[in-house]
């Protein structure tokens, strides 16, 4: 017992011993609880796994609108923050950019942003010289979820632009005003004063209406000094839109026939009948002789002086009594300018003629092909801006409480020029797809002009090109010596110099026999294609 005590005791005080020793060197970093040693948490920390650094990605940022005055400004360094990118700017003017970006790209230069205004033709050019990369619609999806929502609630089919053999080159681009259409506009007091309370609604009660504009004094001058129409004959497109889509046709949009085929609509009996109706009334005197010579500044002084009665090539916008086309010079001399609907035609139909929403997409350089990571940081950025509310309201309105306020969901800009665009960095410069989310049209169109498009719009019904923009080998080769034989005969049409029965058929036959059938059956090779 005592050998087995005595060894006991001693086996304590070694113990003993231990605590002190390590209590010593542990100093106050170490607690003794009950006698035994507690490490401080200072001491029970794991190290943390270090993190990798995220290299900074540099991307070469080309566009010609709304180019800031300075490197490093506001909106170019919240993108570069956030995303950890640096930007290089390649800022182009507005008009002439194409000649400077050629230089730019002739020196071996290749932004990974193009500029916005590159359209199809652009596009074709440059995917066949290998100066722009091709893109993955799925990668796109992945990375631009939020953008890819919004473009498929207006118009899914918007890749349509930029498939070319067999691939697609660029990001979608949309501008959904683009499917609104032009209104027809009448003089409000001349409707009265010939017996009408609202404005017509055929193409027969607008014959009665125009007769009556021209015959019956409207403006009770004693004179007859009025006619009931006029047109934009410097920019034939725009010319009698209201009575070509009546009849379901524009001449300068392909259309698909009964049999399914694509046809030009300059060469269809739809627009032979619509110009058999406009020689009938230029021959009575109801379209302002004049109108050949007249572009926009020239209608909207017309209707304003009451000389003319009925303009329509105004979108919705423009019966805003503010708008500087027709409703708000008419309105300073006392005219106001009634909204109607597109005219009923012999068929029924009832169109408004629309350029449509679809433009050439947004192009990436060819380099970016090969950098994930530079293509999937774009496509991030670019989903940010065009549809996350703060990054939308960076790009497009700069800083809030800087350069704009909010009244509601209104964004208010301030005028201060220390604070505009150029100065920011704001605009469409750093967000091309700016008009994508149409849900943004609450911070930038006022609840005054959302109610009047919603008093002039519904249930009109755009007339759209069955192909939309396109990019066409043929038309590189013919399209701008058929515009000119097509503008050459419309305008001759309509003013008597040529018939609409064996002149409109010798029309035809020059039309395709001067490069108009290759350029009908490529259309209709594409849209078959891309209905497979």
């Amino acid at each position: 017992m005592k050998h087995g005590k005595r060894k006991w005791m001693t086996l304590v005080a070694m113990i003993l011993a231990m605590v002190l020793i390590v209590s010593a060197c542990g100093g106050v970093n170490n607690e003794v609880t009950n006698n035994v040693v507690v490490p401080t948490k200072s001491e029970t920390k794991t190290e943390e796994p270090i993190k990798e650094v995220e290299e900074t990605i540099e991307i070469v940022w080309a566009n010609n609108f709304n180019a800031p005055e300075e490197d490093g400004n506001y909106v170019q360094t919240e993108i570069e923050k956030r995303f950890n990118v640096k930007i290089t700017n390649v800022k182009l003017e507005r008009w002439g950019w194409k000649e400077q970006f050629s230089v730019f790209l002739a020196s071996d230069e290749i932004p990974d942003i193009f500029p916005i205004d590159a359209n199809e033709a652009d596009m074709a050019v440059w995917a066949e010289q290998k100066i722009i990369a091709n893109v993955d619609r799925a990668e796109i999806a992945t990375y631009m979820p939020n953008y890819t929502a919004a473009l498929n609630a207006v118009d899914p089919d918007a890749w349509n632009v930029g498939h070319i053999n067999g691939k697609d080159w660029g990001i979608p681009k949309i501008w959904p005003p683009g499917n609104d259409g032009f209104i027809p506009g009448y003089n409000k007091g001349w409707l009265e004063a010939i017996g009408y309370s609202k404005p017509p609604e055929t193409l027969v009660e607008l014959e009665d209406v125009l007769t009556k504009f021209t015959n019956g004094d409207p403006d009770k001058d004693g004179k007859k000094d009025t006619y009931g129409m006029s047109a934009r004959g410097k920019l034939p497109i725009q010319m009698f839109t209201s009575v070509f889509t009546a009849h379901a046709v524009s001449p300068y949009q392909f259309k698909l026939d009964n049999e399914g085929k694509v046809v030009y609509g300059a060469i269809t009996e739809e627009t032979r009948t619509a110009l058999k109706l406009l020689s009938k009334w230029y021959k009575a005197g109801l379209i302002d002789p004049e109108f050949i010579t007249k572009d926009n500044k020239q209608l909207s002084e017309d209707f304003a002086n009451q000389r003319i009665g009925m303009v329509d090539n105004a979108g919705w916008g423009n019966f805003n009594p503010l708008s500087g086309y027709v409703t708000g010079p008419a309105l300073e001399l006392g005219q106001v300018n009634t909204p109607g609907k597109p005219l009923i035609g012999p068929n029924g139909d009832s169109y408004a003629f629309a350029y449509g929403a679809r433009q050439a997409p947004v192009l990436l350089g060819y380099q970016v092909a090969d950098d994930d990571k530079k293509r999937q940081k774009i496509y991030e950025i670019l989903d940010w801006v065009s549809t996350d509310l703060e990054g939308w309201l960076l790009t497009v309105a700069g800083q809030l409480g800087v350069s704009y306020d909010m009244e509601g969901d209104f964004v208010v800009g301030r005028k201060d020029e220390s604070v505009a665009a150029p100065k920011l960095g704001y605009g469409s410069f750093y967000n091309p797809l700016t008009h994508i989310d149409v849900t943004k049209q609450k911070h930038t169109v006022s609840p005054e002009m959302l109610k009047l498009r919603e008093s002039i719009m519904p249930g009109v019904k755009p007339l759209l090109d069955v192909l939309g923009p396109v990019a066409m080998k043929s038309k590189n080769s013919y399209w701008g010596n058929l515009i000119t034989l097509q503008d050459t005969y419309l305008i001759k049409a309509i003013t008597g110099e040529a018939n609409t029965d064996n002149d409109f058929d010798k029309f035809k036959e020059d039309w395709l026999r001067s490069g108009g059938q290759e350029v009908t059956d490529e259309a209709n090779q594409i849209y078959n294609e891309r209905n497979k």
